[in-house]
């Protein structure tokens, strides 16, 4: 295997850890992930991910370090707490939750439109699954959870780069391009239009500083997602959710390369 496939090869699986710790971080929480937050595997694992993807530590990524490390060890951390706060900002009944959860109502909300919108039904809840499905990928807890939740659709990013990274591993460009194709029109459709503004929602509203860790930790995930779907020649329109600005795409897939100390010559 030749040196830039086996550097395309950590990225594409280093993404799909990334993706997979971001999902993680807006489950409802668990015993172990508030064990993780405290023992430093968490964060550990997430430095192992960013040396894959970039190859080094950037000083920016240093200092998102040490902001979520202080932040996994502030008041809030605990199981119960964090429950109680994942509860407040995602779970509230009705249209009084402060941050839906999922991609059809918080781009609902985003448009001004009234009302409860639809958890299942919703086309955009639909064509998700539809994505998913195409794909090879069985949605978990189909019928209980809507599948445009934001941790299911990190999931489904997740598999997709661990996708295209296995067929780099055997040498399969067809099915790369495929699985790259796949994951270029998922974050451009569905993820990149509305995950970015949830992240910032979530920055804004948290009480505790461990959510506001795990904001900021989507959105350093989320620059590579939309770095990699501007670099594939995608035609991204790269427009940001609800408040409707414009991304710079070009600009903004530059930005995340220098971050990582791989810009182009």
């Amino acid at each position: 295997m030749g040196d830039s496939i086996d550097r395309e090869l950590h990225r594409a699986v280093g993404l799909a850890d990334l993706a997979s710790l971001c999902s993680a971080a807006f489950q409802f929480p668990t015993p172990e992930l508030a064990a993780a937050l405290k023992d430093g595997s968490f964060l550990s694992d997430w430095r192992a991910c960013i040396l894959d993807v970039c190859g080094r530590v950037s000083e920016a990524d240093e200092a998102l370090l040490a902001f979520c490390d202080e932040a996994f060890h502030a008041e809030g951390t605990d199981c119960a707490t964090m429950r109680r706060e994942y509860s407040r900002l995602y779970l509230a009944p009705g249209s009084k939750v402060p941050v839906w959860p999922y991609e059809s109502c918080f781009r609902h909300r985003a448009a001004g439109a009234s009302g409860v919108p639809s958890l299942f039904r919703s086309q955009i809840a639909l064509a998700v699954e539809r994505s998913m499905h195409e794909a090879g990928v069985a949605p978990v807890k189909e019928h209980q959870e809507p599948g445009d939740s934001v941790f299911r659709e990190l999931d489904f990013l997740a598999y997709l780069h661990a996708a295209e990274g296995e067929a780099l591993r055997v040498g399969d460009e067809d099915a790369r391009s495929a699985h790259l194709g796949r994951l270029v029109r998922f974050a451009t459709d569905h993820a990149l239009p509305w995950i970015p503004d949830f992240m910032a929602a979530t920055e804004e509203l948290a009480d505790f500083a461990v959510y506001r860790a795990f904001a900021r930790l989507g959105v350093r995930y989320l620059a590579e997602l939309r770095a990699l779907s501007c670099n594939a020649g995608a035609s991204v329109s790269c427009t940001a959710s609800g408040n409707g600005s414009s991304c710079a795409a070009s600009a903004s897939a530059r930005r995340s390369c220098v971050d990582c100390g791989e810009a182009d010559e």
